[in-house]
């Protein structure tokens, strides 16, 4: 048995305590917020699930094995359809009743052809606000991401009682200062020993624990940064539309009411995302994200019941990502979204979580 810390309790950390849990390891997970679930959560108001802009689940992603294995109860998924995802001078992805132009647009989404907007919207919100055409570009496709009823919270809310079940520590504010030869320090003077530490946090807060043992860790790496908007309405401004996307602006809005039949909403539940450009201000974004929003879901301030904003997020990150173990000779080991992966987003945080906790010798 291996005594493993687990810094962060976002969807990385709780993957990695599950299977490390799993292989008999004891694992105690840190968190300096009071929270669970890191940027992978949710609020729900009045039967709407606030998060941090939208974010798809991949109904066949390394998130959902973990779901599955630990949970029996049923996830209710309802993915957006491509007849009612709209792109700037396009129309819907998939036409009702052009067939020619129907035709020309499944061959553009399929060659994922970089010169049509019909494919470049597609990868912008299947890539959670960077253009990929990858895997979750052709899950988009064939109906395989989708919005969580219950919503992200529902999600962690089950990994959270899956390493209750098995007497896990989840310990909240618990702001970890450094991590050396074993020896974990917390800001509040505490220290103890472990054998095995998994940085399962921020980009931010694992680089500066790394510089112990490599200054330069995660040099590579750059953030995405985003304005994000999460709204209820009384109206509903896209009419029957699941959502809008500007492939040229980096921009898209949805409405999960429309997507989402079990949030029982009698309005419209607006989640919207418009992504940095180069060398672009929070302040000149937070001007284009409001005509934006103005243009596409005209007069839907004026209808507010409900409102998250944020400014200036990090989405995800780019960059040369490291491998979950190059600092396995430290007794360290990396999850999260930010480390090298053969998947994105919150997939690349529970896969590398899980290549973490199989992997603790």
């Amino acid at each position: 048995m291996v005594r493993v810390t687990v810094v962060g309790a976002g969807i990385a950390g709780l993957t990695t305590a599950l299977y490390a849990v799993t292989a008999g390891h004891h694992v105690v997970v840190l968190d300096r917020t009071d929270r669970i679930g890191g940027r992978a959560t949710s609020q729900t108001v009045e039967g709407a699930p606030f998060g941090y802009g939208l974010h798809l689940l991949h109904q066949r992603g390394p998130l959902m094995k973990v779901v599955r294995k630990i949970s029996r109860l049923r996830m209710v998924l309802s993915n957006p359809r491509l007849d009612h995802l709209h792109v700037v001078g396009v129309g819907p992805l998939r036409p009702r009743n052009n067939i020619r132009l129907a035709a020309q647009l499944r061959r553009a989404l399929k060659q994922a052809d970089p010169s049509s907007p019909a494919a470049l919207g597609a990868a912008l919100v299947a890539g959670s606000g960077v253009q990929r055409f990858d895997g979750r570009y052709t899950a988009l496709q064939k109906g395989r991401l989708a919005v969580v009823g219950e919503g992200w919270a529902g999600i962690v809310g089950r990994m959270a009682a899956a390493l209750d079940e098995v007497g896990v520590l989840i310990e909240a504010h618990c702001q970890v200062d450094t991590v050396e030869n074993g020896r974990v320090s917390l800001k509040d003077g505490r220290t103890f020993d472990s054998d095995i530490v998994v940085l399962a946090c921020g980009k931010s807060q694992a680089q500066r624990l790394l510089r112990s043992v490599d200054e330069k860790a995660l040099s590579g790496i750059s953030p995405v940064r985003a304005s994000t908007l999460d709204a209820t309405l009384t109206s509903r401004p896209l009419g029957e539309k699941h959502g809008i996307i500007d492939a040229q602006e980096g921009a898209y809005v949805f409405d999960l009411a429309n997507i989402q039949p079990r949030l029982g909403l009698q309005g419209a539940f607006l989640s919207a995302v418009m992504v940095e450009q180069e060398k672009e201000t929070k302040e000149a974004r937070a001007i284009r994200f409001g005509h934006f929003l103005e243009q596409h879901a005209k007069g839907w301030q004026h209808h507010v019941l409900h409102e998250r904003r944020q400014e200036n997020i990090v989405v995800q990150t780019k960059g040369k990502k490291p491998a979950y173990d190059a600092y396995v000779s430290n007794g360290i080991l990396l999850a999260g979204e930010w480390v090298a992966s053969d998947h994105e987003l919150a997939d690349a945080a529970a896969e590398t979580g899980r290549k973490c906790g199989q992997n603790i010798a």
